[in-house]
């Protein structure tokens, strides 16, 4: 009995630390936030060459809607896996898309105007998709916890 009761106690263990996963994942967000905010100022801006071989910023309405479109899908999607209570997906996709933008507000110039807009969204996404990963492995933990009672319990019925 004792090395399943380890097993079990090292899955709980697991399961702790997946549970905070999706609070990294906000706290690189807050980080490249905040590298945003002050418009990426600590970064080498692009040399007038590089800008002219990447050419013009996308328009800002096309950057907006696909902001709007990628928000909503990615809410959804979180949603559909919490409703099924499928196991959470890494958060760091969000993390680069946002990211991603990021860049793109800043190369059209527009990030100031916009960044309270990505933030939320971000934050939304991010927020959502970390109560997903705290909740589905509270779940797993309570039912491993379970799991050892029992363990236990038969383990003072054959002593």
């Amino acid at each position: 009995m004792a090395p399943l009761k380890q097993q079990v106690r090292t899955r709980i263990r697991r399961f702790e630390l997946l549970s905070s996963a999706g609070l990294w994942a906000l706290a690189l967000f807050s980080i490249l936030s905040m590298g945003a905010y002050r418009d990426f100022n600590m970064l080498p801006s692009f040399g007038a060459g590089v800008r002219g071989v990447l050419g013009a910023g996308p328009p800002v309405m096309l950057i907006n809607w696909a902001l709007i479109i990628y928000g909503f899908s990615a809410l959804v999607l979180i949603l559909i896996q919490m409703a099924s209570n499928k196991r959470p997906r890494c958060s760091l996709l969000h993390l680069f898309y946002l990211g991603a933008f990021f860049f793109f507000y800043h190369f059209s110039n527009e990030l100031s105007d916009n960044f309270w807009a990505l933030f939320t969204v971000g934050l939304t996404i991010l927020g959502l998709q970390s109560y997903h990963f705290w909740h589905y492995y509270q779940e797993q933990i309570v039912e491993q916890k379970e799991i050892l009672k029992e363990l236990e319990r038969l383990e003072k019925m054959n002593v």
